[in-house]
């Protein structure tokens, strides 16, 4: 599983390469702006490049070549949600890395506010990529990134709908009470993916 981890962020490298130039504009925004919707667009930035590796493996046909080698469908499944963890990762750090340098530039002391919604964005990464890996296993690259726009705008709408009722948002009091219930629910899609993941692998024919 491991060649399998490194065979995708290989494929990224020249990805990663252009990405960094699209951090500095991001964080030269932010800085000048001081915006941190730009943080957050960094976030998903790294959070789309697992998409980009199962759509390279489409085009090369990989998963027929691959499975003619010792690895398993499961492994093959599992490699692309550890992969999903990393690029995560390094967009929520570069992130961090990005809104302290820019509070330190600003002599701002909201550290702590960007910090809470890097923190949000990253989990709600989690949630992005748990819905759309296995829609893409299903459907594939294309036709998966149409219905996950068409799906993004039952929550959009959800949220539009509550601020014209003037609904009152968790106090700060019980905010920890809300993150808490946001990561367990994000825990158990992130397991409910994986499985329909594989079945859907599974059953696959290539």
């Amino acid at each position: 599983m491991k060649g399998l981890i490194l065979k995708d962020l290989i494929n990224l490298k020249g990805l990663l390469k252009f990405q960094g130039i699209t951090i500095l504009v991001f964080a030269l925004m932010f800085i000048l702006m001081g915006n941190s919707f730009f943080l957050g667009m960094i976030i998903l930035m790294f959070a789309t490049m697992v998409i980009t590796t199962i759509s390279y493996d489409e085009v090369d046909k990989w998963d027929m070549y691959a499975l003619t080698m010792p690895v398993t469908r499961q492994e093959m499944v599992v490699s692309k949600y550890l992969v999903m963890i990393i690029v995560n990762s390094l967009g929520g750090m570069f992130a961090l890395i990005v809104g302290f340098i820019g509070a330190v530039i600003m002599r701002q002391t909201f550290f702590t506010e960007i910090a809470a919604m890097i923190g949000f964005i990253y989990i709600i990464t989690y949630n992005l990529g748990s819905t759309m890996i296995p829609l893409i296993y299903k459907f594939e690259t294309e036709k998966a990134r149409l219905m996950l726009m068409f799906c993004a705008l039952i929550p959009t709408a959800l949220i539009f709908y509550i601020a014209q009722m003037d609904i009152s948002l968790p106090g700060i009091d019980n905010a920890w009470v809300y993150v808490g219930l946001l990561i367990g629910l994000t825990v158990v899609g992130l397991i409910i993916s994986i499985n329909a993941s594989l079945k859907i692998y599974q059953k696959k024919e290539f």
